[in-house]
């Protein structure tokens, strides 16, 4: 065969297959299957000349005879009997793709990933996910413990469905529920002059040294500009990422941090001593984070349920 005339039966196959309907090759099989084309017509739920029309139009863009026709029964031709087997293969491997994708869209709807930080991770959210469980056997929760910027990178991007965490800012990507309201801590060495008291005042505090977790950026803002009402300043201010290398200064014995309640009292070991902060209220949102134009499938949507029912009182009690 010359290139050309490889070129013009590659051209024709294509055209072929774009006018190709798979419901004219679906009539065709049954024609061949039940012997005839009233049976088949009764099979497909449509009229026996719309069978005939269908037959027909497949065996003029294939340009071949596909069936014989007699007065008993309807068979195949020899290049009827070859579209035949072929066809079925095809159909069979279509219709085992489709399952596929069938079985792959409804394990998609019974599947969440939920991002959150370290500490919500060990701490809440496996209480929160038993019960969850045990209400809905079916469903599937998959946990990214992450860094709290790529807690919210993960949910805006895509990869994970909703965070867990607290949030303090704005967002024109994010929508924000707030579940509940976490009292900060301070959280110093229990050799500290001031640990045996249960309050410390934001003068005493403005003498003390502080490690920060970076992502308390608010927090450092707001204790500011409140002591600077007062004609006071912030002492010497450290940040990290980690809270276990603040806590490592802390114990260290140099200076104090803030925690949310339910991690401070968690991490409260005999070494270190928790007080609360007079004068200003330091509270932060927990809650739930979402795209701003999610679409949730159920798991997540049945799972955001359960969060509002139970999430306030599953931290307080892991703060009592």
């Amino acid at each position: 065969m010359s290139r050309d005339e490889r070129s013009v039966t590659a051209e024709s196959i294509d055209a072929i297959g774009l006018r190709f309907d798979l419901v004219e090759l679906e009539t065709f099989l049954a024609v061949i299957e039940l012997g005839s084309f009233s049976a088949a017509a009764k099979k497909m739920h449509v009229s026996q000349p719309s069978v005939t029309n269908r037959v027909q139009r497949l065996e003029s863009m294939l340009k071949t005879r596909l069936v014989e026709r007699t007065t008993r029964r309807v068979t195949a031709t020899p290049d009827g009997e070859e579209l035949a087997r072929r066809a079925k293969l095809a159909l069979e491997g279509l219709r085992e793709l489709l399952r596929d994708f069938q079985l792959r869209a409804a394990a998609s709807k019974l599947r969440t990933v939920v991002a959150t930080t370290p500490m919500l991770a060990a701490v809440v959210l496996p209480q929160l996910i038993q019960s969850f469980r045990q209400a809905h056997p079916a469903m599937q929760i998959q946990v990214r413990d992450l860094q709290y910027e790529d807690v919210l990178a993960s949910v805006e991007s895509g990869q994970a469905d909703l965070a867990v965490s607290a949030f303090d800012g704005d967002s024109s990507t994010l929508r924000f529920e707030p579940l509940a309201l976490e009292p900060m801590l301070v959280v110093l060495p229990r050799a500290h002059p001031l640990a045996g008291a249960k309050h410390i005042s934001l003068e005493q505090l403005a003498d003390l040294p502080l490690m920060l977790l970076d992502r308390y950026a608010l927090l450092q803002t707001r204790l500011s500009a409140e002591l600077a009402k007062r004609g006071l300043t912030l002492s010497t201010i450290q940040h990290a990422t980690n809270v276990g290398t603040v806590l490592g200064l802390v114990d260290a014995g140099l200076g104090a941090t803030f925690l949310p309640r339910y991690m401070a009292q968690r991490y409260s070991l005999e070494s270190r001593a928790t007080l609360d902060v007079t004068d200003i209220d330091l509270s932060r949102n927990f809650g739930v984070l979402v795209r701003a134009k999610a679409d949730l499938n159920l798991a997540s949507t049945l799972f955001l349920d359960h969060l509002r029912a139970h999430f306030a009182a599953t931290l307080r009690a892991d703060s009592g």
